[in-house]
């Protein structure tokens, strides 16, 4: 049953990007409801919607649907002006954008897909190493996954060093030095 919002989240509870969303909607104390997916394709309540994009997560509010991390929470802050997690001054909104980019398109997230254990019992699924593989283009064979392992741990490590020993060093808790956490603490914090 929806809320009184109409949200609701479509997504599976490992994924990092529906995490995200999660932090955000938990943060902000709005309400929603889930309908958890699949890992791996079909995902039947998503055809229903009519919604052929692959991905995960996906929210709909009343009639709307919203494909994409990044554009649910530009969404979700317009949509609840009252306490947003977006910052106002111009050097914290570039350095927040900054930090969306880097985790999503500059290799972070995909240094992290490369660290997920190979004992996970998803590797065991057939199914979901193919759907894996069709999305990726590249083996996700647990002997090829584990190969990968050292150089994405290397990788990890420099991510990590960078947000420590600079933004983090003074001990600050959150990324902008902010009172509360703030969309950079969410995209920062994978």
């Amino acid at each position: 049953m929806a809320p009184h919002n109409d949200i609701i989240l479509f997504h599976y509870s490992f994924s990092p990007y529906a995490r995200r969303v999660v932090w955000y909607l938990k943060l902000r104390g709005i309400e929603y409801a889930e309908c958890i997916q699949p890992a791996a394709l079909p995902r039947e309540d998503v055809n229903a919607l009519g919604v052929k994009y692959r991905r995960i997560p996906i929210m709909s509010i009343g009639r709307d649907i919203y494909c994409d991390t990044r554009l649910i929470l530009e969404k979700l802050e317009e949509k609840f002006p009252s306490g947003t997690l977006g910052v106002s001054q111009p050097e914290q909104k570039a350095f927040e954008k900054l930090l969306e980019q880097w985790t999503i398109n500059g290799g972070v997230f995909n240094r992290a897909a490369q660290l997920i254990p190979p004992e996970m019992p998803l590797f065991n699924d057939p199914k979901w190493v193919k759907d894996r593989e069709d999305y990726t283009g590249r083996s996700w064979a647990k002997s090829d996954i584990s190969k990968s392992r050292p150089e994405a741990l290397a990788h990890m490590r420099d991510f990590f060093e960078l947000l420590e020993s600079t933004i983090l060093a003074d001990g600050r808790h959150w990324i902008l030095h902010t009172e509360k956490p703030t969309l950079a603490d969410i995209h920062g914090r994978r």
